[in-house]
């Protein structure tokens, strides 16, 4: 029994150092199948959920710093909005390849340059947006939808593939959706 415990106290240690054994981190990629054949991983600092109106939930996401947002002073970036439309329900939900329960809006800045990507496709949704939203998502499509005249799409046609682990804020939420319409505008 001493050795079990030992053990333990020991091992207790390396599991907090190790956090992605208790929880997977966020990996989510936009896939280019035009001719550049381009790979953008998404590295965003902040993501957060909230609840949303008439649907099961939205995640917001970005790579820009809150007070660079806040301020308006955004040169390089991104922001991804998910939002998942219905929960799928195992055993009753069709699964084929043009289902879609989630909309994906990501829009990325570069020296100041703006490209509004736009698309849909399906995800597994866990957790709930009030203690946090876990999102599996299958190769949803993204193509250009709006774009400021001196912006270079290497992307369109995309997939976005991956998973994403939100932290519930609405606070921060609201700040990034106010930030994105700000930008959008």
């Amino acid at each position: 029994m001493r050795s079990f415990l030992i053990c333990i106290i020991l091992l207790l240690p390396a599991c907090s150092a190790n956090t992605s054994f208790f929880t997977r981190k966020t990996s989510l990629e936009v896939r280019s199948m035009g001719l550049h054949k381009v790979l953008l991983n998404v590295d965003c600092s902040t993501i957060v959920c909230t609840p949303g109106f008439a649907n099961e939930g939205d995640i917001w996401m970005t790579d820009i710093p809150l007070d660079q947002l806040i301020a308006g002073n955004v040169t390089n970036g991104q922001i991804i909005h998910l939002q998942v439309l219905w929960t799928p329900v195992a055993g009753k939900t069709p699964l084929a390849s043009s289902s879609t329960n989630l909309t994906i809006k990501q829009i990325i800045i570069v020296d100041g340059e703006i490209g509004i990507y736009g698309g849909g496709g399906y995800c597994w949704s866990s957790g709930h947006p009030n203690k946090g939203m876990q999102l599996s998502i299958e190769g949803a499509t993204i193509a250009l939808q709006e774009h400021s005249s001196g912006f270079n799409d290497l992307l369109t046609p995309a997939t976005m593939t991956g998973y994403v682990s939100s932290q519930p804020d609405a606070i921060v939420a609201r700040q990034i959706a106010t930030a994105a319409a700000r930008i959008t505008q």
